[in-house]
């Protein structure tokens, strides 16, 4: 369709909403091509305001396929295009706070942890004086510098936890979650923000609390009729109770995740649970069905290798091995075809369909 559109404008417009589209609706791959046409045809134009867009949209799906070093080239060069576009200095920041954020994904930490704080503390200080009703030339747009607090607190405190300074992590969480409540977001957003509180305190050894937290945020998820979010909080819950040494609770709170999971259009976040209920029936001496979790989890990466890397899995395969052998029993992979052919892992078996992937390939 964008080839019969003349050259100009509507067809770079129409390349990237296109390029958007395929983005959201968990094709980032196929996305790629479109961008690149876009920011091609409106460089050529200098048209330098849209190149910041596009170049911003390109580089969060250059991150979803795994092109970190791609990706966070493409952010600069949507701030170097802001900036010549004569936009706010609010644009420009944005998108050097998602290239840390690559940086961050990249083992860079602590390196650029002053670079954020340094953007952070700007961006709050905006927001601050929007509150006092002041004109704010750097972030004129409300609603946009708004989104870019939280986007900064969120890279923050994503650093915070990396570097284990869970203190600092849990106050810039609940400086979101305050900010959300100063722009009137939902009871279910808000909850959503409150969840990543989970982590951290377990971290800390707050059981009580972050099962308060996980239980919470899962009834306010069934009360806003979300499946994704009631996976996610079912999921904390088994980790928790994987953490108290509860072991057949934690299963039984895993296999509900995935029950949820397996319905979803977005497969994304099924691995994830599989690669749990792996580890949990490990440590429930259930191997044989340890086995198959761990091969569907490696399945769902082997094919869609940009939902996250493989090695992960591989490791835990090596360490199931060596923790098997030293006690005299054997860690198997079941066979492929003899996985697919369960009705359990009936999902796994459509998703291998979909692609079109054989067995005996596999």
């Amino acid at each position: 369709m964008a080839e019969q559109v003349p050259a100009g404008e509507q067809r770079w417009i129409l390349r990237t909403s296109l390029a958007d589209a395929l983005r959201q609706s968990g094709r980032p791959d196929q996305s790629l091509v479109f961008y690149e046409q876009a920011v091609t045809e409106a460089e050529a134009a200098e048209n330098w305001a849209d190149v910041g867009v596009i170049f911003g949209n390109w580089g969060i799906a250059l991150r979803y396929v795994g092109q970190l070093d791609m990706a966070k080239a493409t952010h600069l060069r949507s701030a170097d295009a802001y900036r010549k576009a004569g936009e706010p200095k609010v644009r420009i920041f944005g998108n050097e706070l998602e290239a840390f954020r690559i940086d961050v994904f990249q083992g860079k930490a602590q390196e650029v942890l002053p670079d954020i704080e340094a953007r952070l503390n700007e961006v709050r200080g905006w927001w601050q004086r929007h509150k006092a009703g002041e004109s704010v030339p750097d972030a004129p747009d409300p609603v946009f510098l708004w989104r870019t607090l939280l986007n900064g607190l969120d890279i923050a405190g994503y650093v915070n936890q990396q570097i284990e300074n869970l203190g600092a992590c849990l106050s810039l969480l609940k400086e979101k979650e305050q900010t959300q409540r100063e722009m009137g977001e939902s009871k279910h957003q808000v909850y959503r923000t409150r969840f990543n509180q989970y982590g951290p305190l377990k971290n800390l050894g707050r059981l009580d609390e972050a099962q308060q937290v996980a239980e919470e945020c899962l009834a306010s998820e069934r009360e806003a009729g979300d499946q994704y979010g009631q996976s996610k909080a079912l999921s904390a819950l088994a980790d928790i109770w994987n953490e108290r040494c509860d072991i057949e609770q934690a299963i039984a709170l895993e296999r509900q995740s995935l029950s949820i999971k397996n319905q979803l259009p977005d497969p994304s976040d099924r691995p994830i649970s599989h690669g749990n209920l792996s580890t949990y029936l490990e440590t429930a001496g259930k191997l044989d069905d340890s086995a198959k979790h761990l091969l569907a989890a490696i399945i769902y990466r082997l094919i869609a290798r940009h939902y996250a890397p493989i090695s992960d899995y591989l490791n835990n395969l090596k360490i199931m091995k060596r923790r098997a052998a030293q006690s005299g029993t054997r860690y198997e992979l079941p066979r492929v075809y003899e996985l697919l052919a369960r009705p359990e892992f009936e999902a796994l078996g459509r998703f291998v369909e979909q692609f079109g992937v054989d067995a005996a390939e596999l």
